[in-house]
């Protein structure tokens, strides 16, 4: 699966992905699968920054860390996640995409 550059992805590479699942190296031998539940842009920005929110299985916690994900339709890449909370459906993950505006010249 081809590797793609965070810097190619932005808020509407993945608002049309919801709900979508991603398929995410935990460890050499282990992937765990993570649902994005929730897509949202910064407004004070530009149209690059957002916030993305993931759930995962209940039974299996992933540290704060760089993960390599992977999705049908994007390809791979590596995103570092933070765990925010967790409810019935299992543990949710954040991940911040900070994209500095830019001034037109």
């Amino acid at each position: 699966m081809k590797l793609v550059p965070l810097t190619e992805m932005s808020f509407a590479t993945f608002a049309g992905l919801r709900p979508s699942k991603f398929r995410v190296r935990a460890g050499e031998t282990t992937s765990v699968e993570l649902e994005l539940i929730e897509a949202t842009p910064h407004e004070s920005t530009d149209e690059g920054s957002c916030s993305l929110v993931f759930v995962g299985p209940p039974n299996q916690f992933l540290p704060q860390q760089t993960y390599r994900f992977a999705h049908d339709k994007l390809g791979a890449f590596d995103l570092f996640i933070v765990p925010v909370g967790k409810d019935r459906k299992g543990f949710q993950y954040e991940a911040i995409f900070n994209r500095p505006r830019v001034s037109p010249r």
